[in-house]
């Protein structure tokens, strides 16, 4: 499994500083995670538009809010339920918008192939981060699964930098639902033992 645990902690540790000046200058973990949101959605625009390379760039800085959020709820001890929501509600939009503009593209490149792996990896995507959170609302922790949020994350900028779009949807078409399929037989056998 491809544990991202790490390298996370690493990054958190990295843009703790900035997270701190972000709270000197009254940004909050909110508005970070709005910011976070709408950067998703300007990078699929880009997307749409064919500019792969500053779409990649205004992607990382949507990742960036993404993480600077929850580092600075932690630093300023203002962890919340309704934080944590609406981080979780908006992950879901941030993990759709890009995602969706390559399948736009395709179907407007009459790719028929291409639409069908971008509508898988979206499929994947959500079954992944909804596989967990179900089974953590039945009491069952699950945190297994070969690609998480971070390494779709990472593939996805890799490819609007490299190029290599059709790659990245093939490979996220396969291994994201593959992931929620790890986590749907892991949940079911601990929900079984437990019944």
């Amino acid at each position: 499994m491809i544990s991202s645990t790490n390298i996370k902690s690493r990054v958190q540790k990295m843009l703790k500083p900035l997270a701190e000046a972000f709270d000197t200058v009254g940004v909050t973990p909110d508005i970070l995670t709005v910011m976070g949101f709408f950067l998703s959605l300007i990078s699929a625009l880009l997307i749409y538009r064919e500019m792969f390379a500053i779409a990649g760039f205004v992607f990382l800085f949507a990742g960036a809010c993404d993480m600077l959020d929850g580092i600075l709820a932690r630093v300023k001890g203002r962890v919340t339920k309704a934080g944590a929501f609406m981080d979780s509600f908006f992950d879901r939009y941030a993990d759709f918008f890009p995602l969706a503009a390559f399948v736009v593209l395709s179907v407007e490149k009459r790719d028929v192939v291409m639409s069908v792996m971008g509508l898988l990896s979206i499929a994947g995507s959500f079954a992944t981060s909804y596989a967990k959170a179900r089974a953590e609302s039945l009491g069952v922790e699950c945190n297994v699964g070969l690609i998480e949020r971070p390494e779709r994350f990472f593939i996805i900028v890799v490819a609007l930098f490299t190029g290599f779009i059709d790659s990245m949807l093939l490979f996220l078409a396969v291994f994201s639902n593959f992931t929620a399929f790890q986590r749907f037989f892991f949940a079911i056998r601990k929900l079984r033992r437990e019944s």
